[in-house]
């Protein structure tokens, strides 16, 4: 049974003189009277329609319906009964916003009249949940339990496939010097055992750029750093198009994508062949770690973003130690290559899952639902939720013009504070996750250390330890933390997200200087330090991409999409800028002095942080973007 579209009642003019209050008797009584019901829906309606029905919360092209004095101001500002602007501005003078008006209709059902509530988390003590679920069983907030962890594993699992190149390339660097050299990479097995390891003092890099044929250092490093530009480029269009045609056809397009970028990446045999494989590797690759946070806010609520996100992120680190350890011992028993090709198995196993446990979650929500005020629908009865929708590949016609907006609003709200914020310290701290990864191997092999080139893939256990840190410190620690300052303040602002910043920019910053020193004087520390501070940067790099995520999905929810096409796009290539040449800066400059350069820019961007939880309201009211965003 379909919804009905009131647009199709006809009903007569409406007089003149009719006064701007609505009578409570003016609920329909009758089935029979159309015209009744159709006044009834256009004077008394939700502010969320339906989204297949073209009645909206304001002007119509059938007339405006009766309002009171206050509904009229503001709708001339944004349409809705209160506008983003206004609400902020009582935000910032210490007002809770005013109680939803609510009227009985004759059936006893409760509805909403106005949106005059916006962003209270807590009302009476009784959790509100944003965003207001509807009563369509196929809308994803409603998804059972189990589907959602389901979906959620599959996920998280292949987004970590797709991705663990990027970490697990930093370890094998010196590979690909010996394979582009002309020499079997297996000798760094042997060359690393002997003697208990390389000697003292030297730098295995620069040692293996030097050898006959080997390309210079910069070239192999693009194996690592030319797919970071890849995945931000590529997330400027692609997530825009998920915005368009759905989360779903472009979650496994990029899915089959980095696919066949890795299959091609195990069957190339020169450098240049290789780089480009990886690149087109990194267009899924990038394109579904992004759509991870976006897919999982709408199927969860605000309350629980932060740790949904963080278990997500978390998990991955399983999978990326996991194959981080077995690599060595892959690259000596059979070729690096095979790296490769277990990428792709397992990942078309968990591509098959994402497939027929994720539906579609794209849905059409009004930015008074996104804010917790429920929809009325007293008289749509809704289809079911059957496998043969879920597993469609397309479930409405494509929006193309809400992609090309979302691209837009994407390069105009870049330069908006919060947003800028979050995107700069977000690359501070994935160029110094970049930087730690792409040197860990070299001082590890060398003497006093001593390791064993099959032991190599162990440094990766401390990525591994800060994940689950991350999973509850970050996760339901952050959630914990902004939960108990809404319910103390009575709402839950945006900025409360700051404060689970300020752990995980510390350790980042501690980190690089753990590290630094102790790769700069190997002889005087013990390897537990290096990685000790591997980890640590690691935990605050996860940690901010959580938190700061969660935090614009908050600060502008309406602007999920180009949201986080900001963070993930440009954070890829200002951190692409700060690193493509570290490798050489370690070997010319040392470990801590490169380091240091991390620590000022990620130093200044954590002092930025109580600046921006201070006026982040007013900068929200001053640009409230809305004249942007949409239904996304």
């Amino acid at each position: 049974m379909e919804s009905v579209d009131v647009d199709r009642i006809t009903a007569p003019p409406r007089h003149p003189r009719r006064t701007n209050m609505q009578p409570r008797d003016a609920t329909p009584t009758s089935a029979n009277s159309t015209s009744e019901l159709a006044i009834f829906l256009r004077h008394g309606g939700p502010l969320g329609s339906n989204p297949g029905s073209r009645f909206q919360c304001g002007p119509s092209s059938e007339g405006r319906p009766p309002r009171s004095m206050d509904d009229n101001r503001s709708e001339r500002k944004h349409g809705f009964g209160m506008s983003i602007s206004e609400t902020e501005r009582s935000e910032s003078s210490g007002s809770l916003g005013r109680s939803l008006s609510q009227e009985k209709l004759k059936n006893g059902a409760e509805t909403t009249t106005k949106f005059e509530n916006y962003g209270l988390l807590y009302k009476g003590g009784v959790l509100v949940k944003q965003p207001a679920p509807t009563s369509d069983p196929k809308d994803p907030m409603n998804l059972s339990l189990w589907r959602k962890l389901l979906a959620a594993f599959f996920l998280c699992f292949f987004g970590a496939l797709a991705a663990a190149a990027e970490l697990i390339l930093g370890a094998l660097l010196p590979v690909f010097f010996l394979e582009y050299a002309g020499l079997n990479p297996s000798l760094l097995a042997p060359l690393s055992s002997s003697g208990g390891g390389l000697p003292e003092g030297i730098d295995p890099i620069k040692s293996l750029a030097s050898l006959p044929g080997a390309p210079p250092i910069w070239r192999v490093q693009l194996l690592a750093s030319m797919p970071v530009l890849v995945m931000g480029l590529a997330n400027l269009a692609l997530v825009p198009l998920a915005i368009s045609v759905g989360r779903r056809p472009v979650l496994l397009l990029s899915g089959v994508i980095a696919i066949a970028g890795a299959f091609w990446a195990g069957h190339s045999h020169s450098l240049e062949s290789h780089i480009a494989a990886r690149c087109v590797q990194a267009i899924g690759a990038g394109t579904v770690e992004s759509l991870i946070p976006f897919i999982l806010q709408d199927m969860v609520f605000v309350h629980e973003r932060n740790t949904w996100i963080s278990i997500v992120f978390a998990a991955q680190g399983v999978i990326i130690i996991g194959l981080g350890i077995a690599t060595p011992y892959i690259v000596v028993s059979l070729s690096w290559r095979w790296v490769y090709f277990i990428t792709c198995i397992f990942g078309g196993f968990f591509l098959v899952g994402v497939y027929i446990f994720l539906p579609e979650t794209k849905w059409h929500r009004t930015r008074a639902e996104m804010n917790g005020v429920p929809r009325r629908e007293s008289i749509i009865a809704h289809s079911p939720r059957t496998w043969r929708s879920d597993l469609a590949l397309f479930n409405a016609p494509p929006e193309w013009s809400k992609g090309w907006q979302a691209f837009l609003d994407t390069i105009f709200t870049f330069f908006y504070p919060q947003i800028f914020f979050v995107t700069c310290l977000n690359s501070a701290m994935m160029a110094a996750t970049f930087a730690a990864g792409y040197n860990v191997a070299a001082p590890l092999l060398t003497r006093p250390w001593s390791w064993s080139f099959y032991h190599i893939g162990l440094c990766m256990v401390p990525v591994l330890i800060g994940a689950i840190f991350v999973a509850f410190l970050t996760g339901f620690g952050a959630d914990w933390t902004a939960n108990w300052v809404a319910k103390a303040r009575g709402k839950r602002l945006p900025e409360n997200q700051l404060l689970n910043l300020i752990i995980p920019t510390i350790c980042t910053i501690v980190g690089c200087v753990v590290y630094g020193l102790a790769g700069s004087h190997i002889g005087e520390y013990h390897w537990a330090v290096f990685l000790l501070g591997l980890g640590l940067i690691a935990f605050g790099f996860l940690g901010t991409n959580t938190v700061g995520a969660v935090y614009v999905l908050e600060t502008y929810p309406h602007l999920a999409g180009p949201a986080l096409v900001n963070i993930a796009s440009f954070r890829c290539l200002i951190a692409f800028i700060l690193s493509f040449r570290v490798t050489e800066w370690v070997s010319e400059f040392g470990y801590l002095d490169s380091m240091l350069i991390y620590v000022a820019i990620i130093g200044f961007f954590t002092l930025l942080i109580p600046v921006v939880y201070k006026f982040g309201p007013a900068w929200r009211a001053r640009w409230p973007a809305t004249h942007r965003g949409g239904d996304w």
